[in-house]
């Protein structure tokens, strides 16, 4: 490697970094691998990137952001027979498969390895470990969890399962091995330091961004009910999971007073079990001309949304940012967010948007209500957020992004 060619190679094992947030496991995580990706290639020209993943359903093709780089981006899906149809407390068991496959289709020996997600993380370790046993040099590692299982466990809600112990185990064994871990907030960190005692010299905190070319107000399009004290619309964008709350929102709508009409909009993954039990479910409470199930969107079309939204709502129980109160914002919407650790961070309450403090369906009405009663403080809201979420561009993350890679990459090649 010279000072200026760097070879990374990405793992993200258990959802293909391109695919469409919002579908199956994919949702923050790929948005961040895919921004910061293209970022990085656009800063810098002689970047180098594999991309390895699980063969799981149809591929997904290159983002728009990342086509002008398709000669320096290869990516591989290896095949890993059974992972399909194996279940969540089974996954961790294909990951020396999938290292083994992922060493079979390397094009190039890596300058660094980033791994999304603990189970990314131990193929990476494994992978790492080949190469050193081959008589080469042991690649550095930079692990970023993207959620852990320790604080999922500390704000988990009710019905969610807590995280099983071998989760915890190869956790603490990537934190003590890689040469660096990557989180999103100085809280995230504060949170990894305590739960498995890593020394704060080891954490690193690059905060995700938002494409402001694409999230950003947009003059012509009106809020649905701009103006209104009693008519809101409030949409939700997400996994189809109960950790993002979609349930609580559908819950909440029966608590609001017969005065107050909100349509609910949840665009998530409609042919999954969990939203198809939210249609029933709406259907149940006599709601079912209020609450409106759409497919995932890509970027152009959920800014839309959100340009048109009177509230977003983000009712994670954990999110270690919370890209979709961030994209939200910078479209100017009046976001409502779970008062917990990274939507803490992505949203300043009373400023940029409000902070609920309970995770009950009667909490969630309360201050839905509170919104649409005071339309001036949605737009006020709205205007602050747009301003705020400029602070935050994928630019600034890739560029520190190459930094920490050229960093550790020339510390353990000592330019090999």
């Amino acid at each position: 490697m010279s000072s200026s060619h760097l070879t990374l190679h990405i793992i993200s094992m258990h959802t293909d970094p391109f695919a469409q947030p919002g579908n199956g496991s994919a949702g923050g995580m790929n948005v961040y691998i895919a921004r910061s990706l293209a970022a990085m290639m656009a800063l810098d020209d002689s970047l180098q990137v594999e991309v390895f993943t699980l063969a799981l359903g149809e591929p997904s093709p290159l983002p728009a952001a990342l086509a002008p780089y398709a000669e320096r981006i290869a990516t591989h899906r290896i095949e890993c027979p059974g992972f399909e149809t194996a279940s969540r407390d089974e996954q961790h068991l294909f990951v020396t498969d999938f290292a083994r496959g992922c060493l079979q289709a390397a094009r190039q020996t890596p300058d660094i390895i980033h791994a999304h997600y603990w189970l990314s993380a131990l193929t990476a370790l494994e992978i790492s470990r080949s190469y050193s046993a081959q008589g080469q040099s042991e690649i550095p590692v930079i692990f970023t969890p993207h959620t852990t299982a320790a604080t999922k466990d500390a704000r988990r809600g009710e019905h969610e399962p807590a995280e099983p112990a071998y989760r915890y185990e190869g956790e603490e064994k990537i934190l003590r091995s890689v040469a660096l871990s990557i989180v999103n907030t100085p809280l995230e960190a504060a949170d990894i330091s305590r739960y498995y005692s890593v020394p704060v010299k080891n954490l690193a905190v690059v905060a995700p961004g938002v494409d402001i070319s694409i999230f950003r107000p947009e003059p012509s399009i009106q809020r649905d009910h701009a103006g209104s004290s009693t008519t809101s619309s409030l949409y939700f964008a997400g996994r189809a999971a109960p950790l993002k709350g979609a349930h609580l929102l559908v819950e909440a709508l029966p608590y609001l007073p017969a005065d107050i009409s909100v349509d609910l909009h949840m665009m998530s993954d409609i042919d999954s079990d969990y939203m198809r039990a939210l249609g029933r479910r709406a259907e149940e409470l006599g709601l079912g001309e209020r609450v409106y199930l759409r497919p995932s969107a890509p970027p152009h079309k959920l800014a839309e949304y959100f340009q048109h939204a009177d509230i977003v709502a983000c009712p994670s129980s954990s999110e270690t940012f919370g890209l979709v109160a961030l994209e939200s914002q910078a479209c100017g919407a009046a976001v409502l967010a779970s008062d917990a650790d990274g939507l803490r961070y992505a949203v300043e309450n009373n400023v940029s948007g409000m902070l609920v403090a309970e995770r009950t369906a009667s909490a969630w009405a309360a201050a839905i209500e509170y919104l649409v009663r005071n339309p001036s403080l949605r737009e006020q809201l709205g205007k602050r957020a747009a301003q705020r979420a400029r602070r935050f561009s994928w630019e600034a993350t890739a560029s520190s992004l190459l930094e920490y890679y050229r960093q550790f990459a020339v510390a353990e090649s000592g330019e090999r």
